[in-house]
């Protein structure tokens, strides 16, 4: 018996610490979530739509402001919602895919904006709507920072914009422009939680028992295939000519020597204001 359990003991442990991390995120999860509370006072925003572009009506711009206060309480980060029509050119000397995200950094930064303290937890959408003569293109982007820059990936902001801007041409309304923007602001709870669920399904107890059950088996064959050996000598294997032949061959250590070599690295620095998301161009 103490044979058998000696084959099990590792996969015993994997499985009893398996078992205690499970139970411990479940637990977690049946507890109440901690509430972000907003406690930034200095910043000097009253109003979450700057519809700079008038591409909005008056009616849809207080819709918008809705849905963005009760999203805000859900995901506990300032939510910005800015529309532009005018070129960036001369603002900004980076690449004209970045103007719109330099001129979201700015204006949180400007602003103080944060849900939790100023440079905290912040979501802007910027739609600039005028087609930059240069490339031909109208330029948006989902700036994040704080709780947001850490839950929403660079790629997960792109696909939100995707979806969401996908029917936007140089002739939609007013309507047109709501339904899309709208989109943006409801796809973001679902999105802030999503890294936390993926993690999570590698938790349930199916899967911990057939990983605990596939590393046991492997465990088990590899030891007793090491077990088993293999014969390497014969009766003759040390008799030459009739009589024994035992030549020792082996290797002699004379002395050490260490090189020691220094490797250079570079640093590099990035620029101001934080925060990052992801683009998107039509």
């Amino acid at each position: 018996m103490q044979k058998f359990f000696k084959y099990f003991k590792v996969p015993f442990i994997l499985l009893a610490i398996l078992a205690v991390v499970t139970i411990g995120i479940r637990i977690a999860r049946s507890g109440k979530a901690d509430t972000i509370e907003r406690n930034n006072t200095e910043t000097d925003l009253t109003q979450n739509v700057y519809n700079y572009a008038q591409n909005l009506e008056p009616e849809h711009v207080a819709a918008l402001e809705a849905l963005i206060e009760s999203t805000e309480e859900e995901i506990g980060c300032d939510i910005a919602v800015i529309t532009l029509d005018q070129s960036l050119e001369l603002s900004y000397t980076s690449e004209p895919r970045y103007w719109v995200r330099d001129y979201a950094a700015d204006f949180a930064a400007e602003h103080k904006m944060g849900y939790d303290r100023p440079n905290g937890n912040i979501v802007i959408f910027i739609d600039n709507v005028y087609r930059e003569p240069r490339t031909g293109k109208v330029y948006s982007w989902l700036w994040t920072n704080g709780l947001a820059e850490m839950k929403i990936t660079t790629e997960e902001s792109e696909e939100i914009m995707d979806v969401a801007l996908m029917d936007l041409t140089d002739y939609s309304d007013s309507s047109d422009y709501y339904s899309a923007y709208s989109k943006v602001i409801e796809l973001l709870p679902a999105n802030m939680r999503s890294g936390a669920q993926s993690a999570l399904r590698f938790f349930r107890p199916l899967y911990i028992f057939i990983f605990s059950l596939i590393v046991a088996l492997l465990y088990v064959l590899i030891n007793w295939t090491t077990k088993a050996g293999v014969r390497t000598t014969s009766s003759t294997t040390y008799v030459e000519n009739g009589r024994p032949n035992m030549t020792h061959k082996g290797d002699v250590f004379l002395r050490k020597t260490v090189t020691k070599t220094k490797i250079q690295t570079s640093s590099s620095s990035g620029g101001g204001g934080g925060g990052h998301g992801g683009g998107h161009s039509r």
